[in-house]
Order: structure tokens, then C-alpha cells, then sequence
């Protein structure tokens, strides 16, 4: 069995603004050893995007 990964998102507004996710090397594409080479930032990166894939947020312009 792959090492696996809890990624959250929570932005606090209340109980249910809380996202999580159990993920596997497999699930990213990722072999034990590929993961191992990257930097912690390449690391940090590709759970962030995981992460956000579920946050909802945009904009727009207003005009009166």
C-alpha cells in the first residue's frame, strides 16, 4: 500500500467551510521515489492545488 496524505482547506467561516481529503502517491502519479525527489515547495505546491481544487471564489467588476 502507497504512503497516503490528508490535504484540507478550512476557511473558517463556519462548521461546514471545512474541506477534507485522503489521497495516495497513486492518486497524484507519483512513485514513492519521484515523490521523495521533489523540493518541499514541489511537495507544498502540488497539495495546495489539491487542496483548492474545491474552493469556490472569483470576481467581478461592479458598476453603479
Amino acid at each position: 500500500m502507497g504512503r497516503k496524505f490528508k490535504v484540507w482547506l478550512d476557511s473558517g467561516a463556519n462548521i461546514h467551510s471545512s474541506y477534507e481529503q485522503v489521497v495516495t502517491l497513486d492518486d497524484l502519479g507519483y512513485t514513492d521515489e519521484e515523490w521523495d525527489q521533489l523540493s518541499d515547495d514541489e511537495r507544498e505546491n502540488e497539495m495546495r492545488e489539491l487542496a483548492w481544487e474545491r474552493a469556490d471564489w472569483g470576481y467581478h467588476e461592479v458598476t453603479d
